[in-house]
C-alpha cells in the first residue's frame, strides 16, 4: 500500500450534495485537534472552482467533460504526492472518463446518489462498482458526514506519518 493519502472523488449528478460534503470532510479534518494522519492535511478540489481556473476553455460536451476531469485527476495525483488528502467533488458524469481518471490518480469512487436529478441536459452515468455509495435519500447531511468520515478513518490505517530515525552522530544518537 501506497504511503501517500488516497485521492477520494466523490461522484454524482449535479446537487447530489458533493461539495457540501466535500467541504464538511475537509473542516473535520483540518479544523480540528485530531490525532490523524489527514489532520490540516486535506484538501477540496471542487468541480465549481476547477472549471473557473484550470479549465476556463472547456465547455460542457462529452469530450470537454472528460479533459476536465483529466485535468483535475492529474492536479489530484500531484496534491497527493505531496502527502494531501485529497478530496474530489467533480461529478465525472461518464463512465469511460472516469475508468481514465482511475488509471492517472487511482482515487477511491464514492457515489453520492440522489433521486430525482435526471435530466437530458445533465446526463450521468451512476458508476458500477464504487468504493463507497452515500445515499443522499436516505441519509442526512450529517449522517453522510459521519460515513464518509467513518470509511476514510479506515483507510488511514495503511497510512504512515515518516517515523523518526535515530542517527549516529559521534558518541550519540540523534532523533530527527
Amino acid at each position: 500500500m501506497s504511503n501517500n493519502p488516497p485521492v477520494i472523488w466523490l461522484t454524482g449528478n449535479s446537487g447530489a450534495g458533493k461539495t457540501t460534503l466535500a467541504y464538511g470532510i475537509r473542516d473535520y479534518f483540518n479544523e480540528s485537534d485530531l490525532d490523524s494522519n489527514f489532520a490540516r492535511r486535506v484538501i477540496v478540489m471542487d468541480g465549481d472552482e476547477m472549471r473557473s481556473t484550470i479549465s476556463t476553455d472547456e465547455g460542457f460536451s462529452p469530450e470537454d467533460r472528460k479533459r476536465h476531469n483529466l485535468r483535475v485527476a492529474r492536479l489530484a495525483k500531484l496534491m497527493t504526492e505531496h502527502g494531501f488528502l485529497v478530496i474530489v467533488a467533480v461529478i465525472a458524469p461518464f463512465n469511460k472518463a472516469r475508468e481514465e481518471v482511475s488509471v492517472i490518480c487511482n482515487p477511491k469512487w464514492v457515489y453520492l446518489k440522489r433521486s430525482g436529478l435526471e435530466s437530458e441536459d445533465r446526463p450521468y452515468e451512476p458508476p458500477t462498482n464504487p468504493d463507497l455509495t452515500v445515499d443522499n435519500d436516505e441519509l442526512s447531511v450529517d449522517e453522510a458526514r459521519s460515513a464518509l468520515i467513518s470509511y476514510l478513518r479506515g483507510l488511514e490505517i495503511g497510512i504512515r506519518k515518516p517515523k523518526s530515525m535515530p542517527i549516529k552522530h559521534k558518541d550519540s544518537a540523534i532523533k530527527r
